[in-house]
């Protein structure tokens, strides 16, 4: 029989990450110190009380929980995370408890080794786990009950992927057509206990209606006596097109519309350290030599202010002026007609700066201000955000979020004029998934894109 689910993976994973931060403390101790520190005492006492705190991080944030459906942005942003929990955390105790004993340099060449070797392990295993999953290990032996559109959509996209490690042992449903799961088919609802009995199962997967509401009770006090877990898809999921996440208030199971990881206070003030300090870097190593050299060609090339100033809608509907580097003719329209391919109010000099997204760049004071961050939904004209409100589904959504210079939609291709409603109706698609998949993986992944896209690709919808 194959083997079902390890045990020993989360022992595993300890037991590596010690392992490498054992190894980043012995190549930082190489580098700053020849392989002598100063205190060799003084630094075992670091490297155990750093190799404790980690495994309490580790443990307490679940890094060693695999989910079964694996997604390597969403793990390896978790890992990033408790990195900098443990960055902050031990160098508060090393540098404020211990009087500055420590060496930073070491301390820091330690950091920035663990990390890249605890990331780089983590993409190996997770290949590793799923090629191991492909041959016939570590899976979960599930029974689906019930049939409806959802279920159909599960078993072709996730219980029939072999990287996610399920094999289903049956379906069982009084629907009559079962073409598509036809294999899986067992029979009808009346016959489910007999083929519970007769069966070993990790798991129950139950999606009936409310009037079956008997058969799912008794479904789940057998399996609370057997010990099989049970997942339940409620059958109103079928025509509720949007993502829900269950919260309880007196044990009352209640619906949130969307998942938003930035509701999260720990997401929302990571993602702020990381805007704050890309933004100040920027200011002060390339605004203080650029911005007078883009200002001077500006003044030089047209009549007219350096900046372009706009109130724009911003988070939760409030608007902000803002900031960019001025790339047309001052004109009368600015405020409620976008540009267009060959719009006579783009000089030369701005349409060269509107290729390569330069026209931007002064939204980093924003950014600074808190007013936008480096990724979300492009911030849009109040009049157009009174416009598309009524015309595209779901438009204010992309509100939730701080706007940003660059944006899921955009290294998507959806930037530039919306000649069409379907046009914002995409963007605004772009923007509502990155709201409810944030990750600071996927901010990171965005800004590498975005920077491809300025230096290597032409975008035909930049003008």
């Amino acid at each position: 029989m194959l083997q079902g689910k390890s045990k020993f993976v989360p022992l595993l994973s300890s037991f590596v990450d010690i392992i490498l931060l054992v190894l980043a403390f012995v190549v930082a101790r190489i580098y700053v110190f020849e392989g002598y520190p100063p205190d060799r005492t003084l630094y075992i006492i670091l490297g155990v009380g750093c190799l404790l705190l980690w495994i309490i991080i580790a443990v307490k944030m679940e890094l060693y929980e695999l989910p079964r459906i694996l997604h390597i942005d969403k793990i390896l942003s978790r890992n990033l995370l408790a990195i900098m929990v443990f960055t902050f955390l031990s160098g508060g105790l090393v540098f404020f408890l211990t009087d500055y004993k420590y060496s930073r340099f070491f301390f820091g060449s330690t950091i920035i080794v663990f990390t890249v070797f605890l990331l780089s392990w983590r993409i190996i295993s997770i290949t590793f786990l799923k090629k191991y999953r492909r041959s016939g290990f570590n899976y979960r032996k599930i029974l689906i009950i019930g049939l409806n559109a959802n279920v159909e959509n599960l078993i072709e996209k996730v219980y029939l992927n072999p990287n996610y490690g399920f094999i289903i042992a049956g379906l069982f449903t009084n629907k009559k057509r079962i073409n598509a799961v036809k294999e899986y088919y067992k029979g009808d609802l009346s016959q489910v206990f007999e083929f519970i009995e007769q069966n070993y199962l990790d798991e129950i997967v139950i999606s009936l209606d409310y009037k079956d509401r008997e058969l799912i009770n008794e479904l789940m006090r057998y399996a609370d006596n057997n010990m099989v877990r049970v997942r339940v898809i409620p059958e109103f999921s079928e025509y509720l097109f949007q993502n829900f996440s269950i919260d309880y208030t007196e044990n009352i199971p209640i619906l949130q519309a969307r998942r938003e990881p930035l509701q999260s206070l720990t997401n929302r003030m990571f993602k702020r350290a990381f805007d704050f300090v890309f933004s100040l870097v920027t200011i002060v190593i390339l605004f203080s030599w650029l911005f007078p050299i883009i200002a001077l060609i500006i003044k030089l090339s047209s009549r007219g202010p350096v900046f372009f100033v706009q109130e724009r809608t911003g988070k939760d509907g409030e608007s902000f002026m803002c900031f960019k580097f001025r790339s047309m003719v001052v004109n009368g329209n600015s405020d409620n007609q976008q540009a267009t391919k060959g719009d006579a109010r783009i000089t030369p000099f701005g349409a060269f700066m509107r290729r390569t997204s330069i026209d931007e760049l002064p939204q980093i004071i924003n950014v600074l201000f808190n007013q936008m961050s480096l990724v979300g939904p492009r911030p849009h004209m109040l009049i157009h955000t009174e416009e598309y409100r009524l015309l595209v589904d779901k438009f204010m959504v992309r509100h939730f979020a701080k706007p940003g210079v660059t944006g899921w939609a955009q290294v998507n291709g959806f930037r530039g004029e919306t000649k069409e409603v379907k046009d914002m109706e995409d963007r605004a698609k772009a923007d509502i998934w990155y709201i409810e998949n944030w990750s600071f993986l996927l901010d990171l992944k965005i800004v590498a894109i975005t920077f491809y896209h300025i230096f290597f690709k032409k975008d035909e919808n930049a003008f």
